[in-house]
């Protein structure tokens, strides 16, 4: 069996990365974010993180794939942004308490770092966050249901955030959960 580093690698050795555009959501809520530190958990070839930085964020950029960030370390270059970069397994890797004004999520989901995601958020800190959810098994009946959002949606693991969208299935792709939340402690 692969390790999930290989999967990905693979994936990614055949993408290509030039003109990525950061997900629909990032741009929907746009008028959230101004500055900060942000993490982009799962980055890929980190539109998101380009995103981010792209209006003034400093972003650590994590994915599993050495691929992925090698070609979006080149994007940086040619865009002249600055970016972390890290290949760390998000089931293992502990991320910082109480550090990051944003934090997203595309396209990965595990109940286990669930917790270690909201401790990363400063207060006021948002949560970005959309991945697959359980009717993605109609397209894909072998895709691990671990990495799948069950029914009630991301925002029933996010309960104590402020809720600014909470959608158990997006209107572009019912298959698809999306929420963003406001840590609103002190």
């Amino acid at each position: 069996m692969k390790s999930d580093r290989e999967k990905w690698d693979r994936r990614y050795s055949d993408e290509i990365s030039d003109s990525l555009s950061p997900d629909p959501l990032l741009l929907e809520f746009r008028e959230l974010f101004s500055s900060g530190r942000a993490l982009d958990l799962a980055c890929g070839l980190g539109s998101a993180s380009m995103f981010l930085a792209g209006i003034g964020y400093w972003v650590d950029a994590f994915d599993t794939s050495e691929v992925a960030l090698r070609k979006l370390m080149n994007q940086l270059v040619r865009k002249n942004l600055s970016i972390g970069v890290a290949v760390v397994d998000l089931d293992y890797y502990p991320l910082q308490r109480n550090t990051y004004d944003v934090v997203t999520v595309f396209y990965f989901f595990s109940q286990r770092i669930v917790a270690s995601i909201r401790a990363a958020l400063k207060p006021k800190g948002i949560l970005v966050y959309s991945t697959f959810n359980y009717l993605h098994l109609s397209d894909r009946p072998d895709f691990c249901r671990d990495y799948l959002v069950p029914p009630g949606g991301i925002g029933r693991f996010f309960p104590d955030l402020h809720v600014v969208a909470d959608r158990e299935s997006s209107e572009e792709n019912p298959a698809i959960s999306q929420f963003i939340g406001i840590n609103l402690a002190i």
